[in-house]
């Protein structure tokens, strides 16, 4: 499953990391590598159409 994102999404995201690189660093990073496999698990895992 290819999962698309749109650009005001993508646009949020980076603000979201670098707001909580602000707070803490490394924190930025950390939410956006939870953010891929949370990403990655819906592509590995889709929910079923049944």
């Amino acid at each position: 499953m290819k999962i698309f994102v749109l650009s005001c999404a993508e646009q949020e995201l980076i603000e979201a990391v670098n707001f909580y690189t602000e707070q803490c660093p490394g924190l930025g990073y950390e939410f956006a590598a939870e953010v891929k496999n949370t990403l990655d698990r819906i592509s590995f895992f889709p929910p079923s159409l049944a």
